[in-house]
């Protein structure tokens, strides 16, 4: 008689253990890709500032280089 009741509490352990371990998977992934996409945000934001800071300077520089060509 006890034989079923333990049987019965080792599979509810195993399916409790695996529950737990899908779900903390799962927490992991996500504050895994909530941080990948702060960091891509952030590197595109970097990149569009990189952009600007190219574009200033070849507009700044542009004119001097031209006229440097012409004498």
């Amino acid at each position: 008689m006890t034989a079923p009741i333990i049987l019965a509490a080792i599979a509810g352990g195993i399916i409790m253990g695996w529950c737990l371990t899908v779900t903390v998977a799962a927490a992991a992934m996500s504050r895994s890709q909530t941080r990948m996409l702060r960091k891509v945000r952030y590197w595109q934001t970097e990149a569009g500032s990189a952009r600007a800071e190219a574009e200033r300077v070849t507009a700044g520089a542009m004119p001097q280089l031209t006229g440097s060509r012409a004498r």
